[in-house]
C-alpha cells in the first residue's frame, strides 16, 4: 500500500508550521467539542434556573467517565496508528483501525446501559440530596444524554483516527457542525418551546449523532488510506494495549471523576454549615458555583488536548523513526503554544471573575458573589495546566505509559485527594476551594523536574550516548 503523502510529511516537513497547521484545526475541533456542555450550561443557566444548572454541573463525575473511555481509544489509538504508520506497517494499522471502531462502540453500549439503569443511585453518589430540584434535574437529563454516548464515542474515535491520518481540517468540521447545530437545538428546544433541561439533553444527542455521521463519511467516501479489516481481526489483547497506551490522561479523568464527587460532597456539607452562604443556597449553591470556575478552566483542557492531537502523531511518528532532534522540538513547541492559551485565559479569570459567572447566572447576584471568590481560590496555578497535560500524554505517544500514569497521578491522586481532606478541617469551606490550588502547585514542582530530565535524555539520544531504544518501549504494537 502506497503511504500516505500527509503522514510522511510528519517525518519530514519543518516543525513549526506543520504544528501549527494541524493544531489549529485540532484546537478548534475539541473546543467545539466542549462547547457542547458549556452551551448546555449557559442556556440552562440563564432559562431555567440556578438549581437547573446545578443538575448539570453536579454531573461533572460522568463527564469525567466518558472522556476518561474516550481518551483510552483516542491517545492511545492514535500513538499506536501513528508508530505503525512511521514504521510503514499498514497492515498493522488497518487492524487497529477496525479494532478501534469496534472497542469504541462496545465500550459506549456498555456505558449507556449501565448509567440508564443507575441513573438515580449515581446522581446521589456525585453529591445531590434525594428529592431536591438538583437531583430531580440530574436525574433527567443523565438518562437523555446517556442515549447518546454511543454516537459520541464513536466520533471521538474516528475524528482521532482522521487526524492522525493528516486531515485535521475535516475532523474540525465535523465537530463544528456538531456544535453549531447544538446551539441551534439549545436555543431552539429551550428558548422557544419551554423544554427545559430535558430540552438541553436532546439537542446534545442529536448533535452528538450529526457529528459522529460527518466523521464516518470521511471512511465511507474513500478519503481515508485505512481500510476496514473485517470482524475476523478482532484482538481483545490489542484492545487491551490501546487502552494501556491512553491510560496516562485517562487516569487523569478517572481521579478527576473520584476529585469531583470528594468536591462535590465537601462543597456541600461545608456549605450548609457555613454561616454566610448557608443563608443564599448552601452546597447547592456551591456546586453551581464551582462548577462554571470548573468549565472556565477546562477550556484550558480542552485546548491542551486540541494541541495534544496535533503533537502527539508527529511525536509518535519521529519517535518511531528515530528522529529524536524531531521529537524534542515538537514538545517543546506545543509547550510554548499551550502555555500561551493557559496565561490569557488564567489571566481573564483572575481579572474580570464577576463577568464570566454572571455570563453563566443571568443576574444572580448570590451565585455571581462566591463564583469570583472561588474562580481565585481555586485556580492560582490553572495557567500550568497545560504544560503538565502535554508531559503526561509526551509519554504516552513515546509508549511509556506507566511514567505517564504516574504524571497524571501525581496532581489529582497524591496531592489533592489528601488536601481535601485536610484544608477544610481547619479552613471549612474556604479549605476546599484552596485544595485546588495546594494540589496544582505541589504537582507543578514533580512534573517540571521529570520534563527537564526527559528534555535532557533525547539530546543524548540525538547525539547516540544511550538511551531506550523505541522498539523496547513499543513492543507491543
Amino acid at each position: 500500500m502506497a503511504v500516505n503523502e500527509k503522514t510522511l510529511k510528519m517525518g519530514t516537513a519543518p516543525i513549526f508550521p506543520m504544528l501549527v497547521s494541524m493544531a489549529i484545526p485540532g484546537l478548534l475541533g475539541t473546543l467545539t467539542t466542549y462547547l457542547y456542555r458549556t452551551v448546555d450550561q449557559i442556556f440552562v443557566g440563564n432559562f431555567v434556573g440556578r438549581n437547573a444548572l446545578g443538575g448539570i454541573s453536579v454531573l461533572a463525575p460522568f463527564n469525567n467517565v466518558i472522556i476518561a473511555l474516550s481518551l483510552f481509544i483516542t491517545v492511545g489509538g492514535a500513538s499506536l496508528l501513528s508508530l505503525s504508520m512511521g514504521r510503514g506497517d499498514y497492515e498493522r494499522a488497518n487492524r487497529l483501525f477496525t479494532n478501534i471502531v469496534i472497542q469504541a462502540i462496545a465500550m459506549a453500549a456498555v456505558v449507556s446501559v449501565l448509567f440508564f439503569a443507575f441513573a438515580e443511585p449515581f446522581v446521589g453518589m456525585c453529591g445531590a440530596k434525594e428529592g431536591t430540584e438538583t437531583y430531580n434535574y440530574a436525574v433527567s437529563y443523565l438518562k437523555i444524554v446517556t442515549l447518546g454516548q454511543v454516537f459520541n464515542m464513536l466520533n471521538q474515535g474516528l475524528a482521532a483516527i482522521i487526524r492522525t491520518e493528516g486531515a485535521a481540517k475535516y475532523s474540525m468540521f465535523a465537530n463544528v457542525i456538531g456544535a453549531i447545530c447544538n446551539v441551534i437545538l439549545d436555543a431552539l428546544l429551550i428558548v422557544c418551546f419551554s423544554m427545559g433541561i430535558e430540552g438541553a439533553a436532546i439537542a446534545t444527542v442529536t448533535s452528538q449523532l450529526v457529528g459522529a455521521a460527518f466523521s464516518a463519511a470521511f471512511f465511507f467516501t474513500g478519503r481515508s488510506s485505512l481500510k476496514w479489516a473485517g470482524f475476523r481481526v478482532v484482538d481483545i489483547g490489542q484492545m487491551v494495549y490501546i487502552a494501556k497506551m491512553g491510560i496516562a490522561p485517562s487516569i487523569f479523568q478517572m481521579l478527576s471523576f473520584v476529585t469531583n464527587i470528594i468536591l462535590n460532597k465537601s462543597l456541600q456539607y461545608y456549605g450548609d454549615l457555613d454561616p454566610v452562604y448557608s443563608l443564599i443556597g448552601g452546597g447547592e449553591l456551591c456546586i453551581s458555583a464551582v462548577a462554571i470556575v470548573n468549565t472556565v478552566d477546562n477550556f484550558i483542557v480542552s485546548t491542551t488536548s486540541g494541541i495534544n492531537q496535533a503533537v502527539s502523531p508527529l511525536i509518535s511518528y519521529n519517535y518511531g523513526a528515530m528522529k529524536y532532534e524531531r521529537v524534542r522540538r515538537a514538545s517543546l513547541l506545543s509547550q510554548v503554544m499551550a502555555g500561551v492559551i493557559a496565561i490569557a485565559i488564567w489571566a481573564f479569570m483572575m481579572i474580570a471573575p464577576r463577568f464570566v459567572v454572571n455570563l453563566f447566572s443571568s443576574g444572580d447576584e448570590a451565585l455571581i458573589e462566591y463564583g469570583a471568590m472561588a474562580m481565585r481560590a481555586c485556580k492560582m496555578f490553572a495557567l500550568f495546566g497545560g504544560f503538565q497535560m502535554l508531559v503526561s500524554m509526551y509519554f504516552s505517544a513515546i509508549g511509556k505509559p506507566q511514567i505517564a500514569t504516574f504524571v497524571s497521578f501525581s496532581r489529582h491522586g497524591i496531592f489533592l485527594i489528601p488536601a481535601l481532606y485536610i484544608l477544610p478541617r481547619f479552613m471549612g469551606l474556604k479549605g476546599v476551594l484552596y485544595a485546588n490550588s495546594v494540589s496544582d502547585g505541589c504537582s507543578l514542582i514533580v512534573v517540571t523536574v521529570m520534563y527537564i530530565c526527559e528534555m535532557r535524555r533525547l539530546r543524548r539520544l540525538e547525539h547516540g550516548s544511550g538511551g531506550t531504544v523505541p522498539g523496547e518501549t513499543v513492543n507491543g504494537v
